[in-house]
């Protein structure tokens, strides 16, 4: 019986870690390839959450057939706020310190503007998935968290042969300071502010579908976007910078962490045992486990 309760918990893990690390793409994408230390990525998630939980309502789609429409919101997010905020101030010589301070106020903004629009409603989306599960012997998902982390394999393999194998993908890979180098890109005739600018849509991309695979399992409101924050800051520096097989992993690590937590300590603090993880790999690898700097 015990067995049967552990490998269950582990098997929730990884499926709660694919789904995490997908989630934490946007921030991996922003931060490992652009150096933006984007702080609002959560509330991009939480923008596609609210978009697929009203429009599900109002016309009675399927969440998963809402899922274009939040990637769009998300290219629309970041490109603008590449184009209008971050791009501004790196040109004036900003530097970390005021993009973090930047992305931290359109955190700010945009949680303000949620709860002025639903005040701190908690709002869960009516679906068959969440209730649903699918059984393979003692161990079961429910469809809702099954799906979600098939869709987040499927889009951050999906997203990887992007940059690795199209003209565009590389022409990212090259501006970065991470995986490239900005100056050369540029000296190569690559339009950098204008790759900047895709890089920050593709992130945003990637918070549109992870904010409407996220919308069926788990609640909808004002200050979501923090807890998913806190997750993906995790992740990432658990992964390492600049690495999709780091990223996956660190999802992974903190999913398993998380359920063992809540098998050892309880729900409630099943995420200490995350942080005592975290600060033990940041003790001796503080590059994360696949970091390139």
């Amino acid at each position: 019986m015990l067995f049967d309760i552990v490998i269950q918990l582990l098997v929730f893990g990884v499926v709660l870690g694919g789904i995490y690390a997908f989630a934490s793409l946007n921030l991996g994408l922003s931060w490992g390839l652009m150096h933006v230390v984007n702080f609002a990525n959560g509330e991009w998630i939480m923008l596609a959450m609210y978009s697929t939980y009203w429009l599900s309502i109002i016309f009675h789609f399927d969440p998963y057939l809402l899922i274009p429409i939040d990637i769009l919101i998300g290219i629309g997010v970041g490109s603008v706020l590449q184009w209008l905020v971050f791009e501004p101030v790196s040109k004036r010589g900003g530097g970390a310190l005021m993009t973090i301070l930047s992305t931290f106020g359109i955190s700010m903004l945009i949680i303000g503007l949620s709860q002025a629009l639903w005040s701190q409603t908690i709002y869960t989306l009516p679906n068959p998935y969440v209730s649903t599960r699918i059984a393979v012997g003692s161990i079961s998902v429910s469809e809702a968290h099954l799906f979600a982390f098939l869709l987040s394999i499927l889009a951050m393999l999906a997203v990887y042969l992007f940059l690795k194998k199209t003209r565009t993908g590389k022409a990212i890979l090259a501006t970065s300071e991470i995986t490239g180098d900005p100056v050369a890109a540029g000296l190569m005739g690559v339009n950098t502010p204008r790759i900047r600018i895709l890089s920050m849509a593709l992130s945003g991309a990637t918070a549109g579908i992870a904010g409407a695979v996220i919308a069926t399992f788990y609640y909808v409101y004002p200050s979501v976007g923090t807890t998913w924050s806190l997750i993906a800051f995790v992740v990432v520096i658990l992964g390492g910078l600049g690495s999709f097989s780091g990223l996956l992993l660190g999802g992974i690590v903190v999913g398993v962490m998380e359920a063992m937590g809540n098998l050892l300590l309880g729900q409630a603090y099943g995420f200490i045992l995350v942080y005592v993880v975290f600060l033990i790999v940041l003790y001796i690898r503080p590059r994360g486990f696949m970091g390139r700097v």
